[in-house]
């Protein structure tokens, strides 16, 4: 019993480190989004660009995936978003768009 109860906590605090691990990770991606997006993804940018957390997780990846091909220009800020994503592995798109929703 006591081994079915010590596998159970260190499976939990395995998961738990998973996700705080994961956690961090969106926000150092984040850092650099936070002058245009706001510290939250609060900010409408420019009085054009809409709140980015607003966006379901499935859109924002989408967006950001196409931003970073290059194949996206929403309001004209295409160059600038690719040139904000060449540095993210596309591996850790799906952690920045996670971390954006919950913030």
């Amino acid at each position: 019993m006591k081994k079915i109860v010590s596998s159970i906590f260190l499976s939990s605090i395995l998961f738990i480190n998973a996700n705080s691990s994961q956690q961090s990770l969106g926000s150092v991606i984040y850092t650099s989004c936070k002058f245009c997006h706001g510290f939250k993804a609060e900010k409408i940018y420019m009085n054009q660009i809409p709140v980015i957390k607003n966006l379901d997780i499935k859109t924002l990846e989408s967006v950001l995936r196409l931003y970073k091909k290059g194949t996206l220009n929403s309001y004209g800020y295409g160059a600038i978003m690719k040139m904000q994503m060449r540095n993210i592995p596309d591996d850790k798109i799906p952690v920045l768009a996670k971390y954006i929703k919950n913030l």
